[in-house]
């Protein structure tokens, strides 16, 4: 449970929002909400581009999947918000996450059909090429209303290719009939991906002689596959969320009298 100023959780919600599959993809319509102990992280993908977006708390450790629509509903009620409080639930077998301010307040449940997103692996992927790239060209820096104005280059979807040529500024392409050249740009800002490091940290935890992940996907013996939602206070026993069947979440204790061992699954 932690605190935050409505505004920067509406924010990171905002950043991430253009970045989703189809409306009637149902399988994939929802954005991932994962907290460690220093952040907390907005996640949407689509199948072109992924987006993080990231705030400070001094939270616990958890992912919980949320669909565009109640996601949505949290963006609109934090309109009329200041400081909100932020909880990470199991009640009656679902997995939630409880936002309340005073009086009010608005729970949202997780997405149990939300497949994984290995979104620090992904992002981690990317950082190592960009470190070892051979590539001798310098990055490109746009401002919002740069990018706004090339908005109107292209045609028929064409895609639109900035290219660095260094202190001469960005080359713009847009098909075979349009070159633009934008200024070059000074930089001042933090160096990209600087202080990322403990965000894409993976999340292990030990419990009773193995390592399990949060937000990482196990099957039993039974074929039945479970969610590790959110790292255990000191002391407690871990919850798991069926991947399976919507509105299961049971101790791990319980899965293993059935189920007997957990296998991780990859991805």
């Amino acid at each position: 449970m932690f605190t935050i100023k409505a505004r920067d959780l509406a924010a990171i919600l905002d950043q991430v929002a253009p970045h989703r599959f189809r409306a009637d993809d149902a399988t994939n319509d929802a954005l991932i909400l994962d907290c460690t102990p220093g952040h907390l992280h907005a996640v949407a993908c689509s199948d072109r581009t992924l987006a993080v977006a990231r705030t400070s708390v001094a939270g616990g450790v958890w992912t919980a999947p949320v669909g565009y629509g109640d996601a949505a509903a949290l963006r609109a009620w934090l309109e009329s918000s200041q400081r909100v409080t932020v909880e990470h639930v199991t009640s009656e077998r679902h997995q939630q996450l409880r936002f309340t301010e005073g009086p009010a307040q608005i729970t949202v449940p997780a997405a149990p059909h939300v497949g994984r997103l290995s979104w620090r692996a992904l992002l981690g992927l990317v950082l190592d090429a960009r470190d070892h790239s051979l590539a001798d060209g310098r990055p490109v820096q746009l401002h919002a209303d740069d990018l706004a104005l090339w908005g109107s280059a292209c045609k028929d979807s064409e895609a639109i290719e900035f290219r660095s040529l260094g202190p001469v500024g960005t080359l713009v392409t847009a098909g075979p009939d349009f070159l633009g050249l934008q200024a070059p740009h000074t930089w001042d800002g933090p160096t990209p991906a600087e202080g990322w490091s403990s965000s894409l940290r993976t999340r292990l935890f030990l419990f009773a002689g193995a390592f399990l992940e949060v937000g990482a996907r196990y099957a039993d013996c039974t074929r039945t596959v479970w969610v590790v939602p959110a790292r255990p206070r000191p002391g407690e026993e871990p919850t798991l969320v069926s991947a399976d069947y919507a509105a299961v979440t049971l101790p791990i204790s319980q899965v293993l009298a059935v189920g007997k061992f957990l296998t991780r699954l990859p991805g």
